[in-house]
């Protein structure tokens, strides 16, 4: 493939044009509501996922990744019959650095499962915040429940599991290979999770006070320590250096 991309430019008298998609409505209000980073995952190939804000906030993916599969919501994404793209996560994570995040922060994400709820203890994890290599008593993850408890539906753990601590519950399950759109938002020491733009969090939680300086590490499709990694695709990824209102939250769900 490479070679004939060569000879076709040689032909052509030009470089190859580098792909990015077009910016529908959704994708526009998204970047207007101010995230830090905004990853719209919809690269041909890896090492990097481009920060649709322009900040120079790029991702990295991780190996057993798929590219340019569909993505949610292609009208609202894209424009003029565009397909909108996504990233196809098969035990690989997607990961960041953000080093003045702070306890005052939002992530918003599409999600579609293709993992069987009741075949591991964890269906997946969506996102996590915390040290590479290893899980601590300070850490954000959030993800889908398997086998152990809540089968489909969201779970949100702070800290660890070495630590005992349990994790907290949505009340919807999460049908199988479908797309939809979840927001995690931390509000210092106050987090809350929302489903599809529902004005009531589907979790709801208050932690403890403290977190070590330097909790800077993102990952998303997988936990801080490679434990139970999703195995489905996510897209439109954005971060927020902020809490979101639930009318700021509804209305990144419904454009």
């Amino acid at each position: 493939m490479a070679a004939l991309l060569e000879l076709l430019e040689d032909v052509a008298g030009r470089p190859r044009r580098d792909f990015r998609q077009s910016r529908g409505p959704a994708s526009a209000a998204l970047l207007e509501t101010g995230p830090v980073a905004y990853w719209r995952l919809d690269e041909l190939a890896g090492p990097w996922a481009v920060d649709a804000t322009g900040g120079n906030r790029d991702a990295v993916y991780e190996p057993a990744v798929a590219y340019f599969l569909e993505g949610p919501r292609s009208g609202d994404f894209c424009t003029d019959g565009e397909t909108n793209r996504a990233a196809h996560f098969a035990g690989g994570r997607l990961r960041s650095r953000i080093a003045d995040l702070g306890d005052n922060y939002s992530i918003s994400l599409w999600l579609w499962n293709g993992m069987p709820v009741d075949a591991r203890k964890v269906s997946g994890w969506i996102f996590s915040r915390g040290r590479d290599h290893g899980i601590g008593p300070h850490g954000d993850h959030l993800g889908i429940g398997g086998a152990a408890g809540h089968a489909g539906k969201l779970i949100f753990l702070h800290g660890g599991d070495a630590e005992g601590a349990k994790p907290l519950a949505g009340r919807t399950q999460i049908p199988r290979w479908t797309w939809s759109h979840v927001v995690f938002v931390r509000d210092g020491r106050t987090v809350r999770v929302y489903l599809n733009g529902n004005s009531q969090p589907e979790i709801e939680a208050k932690l403890p006070a403290g977190r070590p300086a330097g909790f800077d590490r993102l990952f998303f499709a997988g936990r801080c320590d490679n434990q139970s990694n999703w195995e489905g695709r996510l897209d439109e990824i954005a971060v927020f250096d902020r809490a979101l209102s639930p009318e700021e939250v509804a209305e990144l769900a419904v454009r």
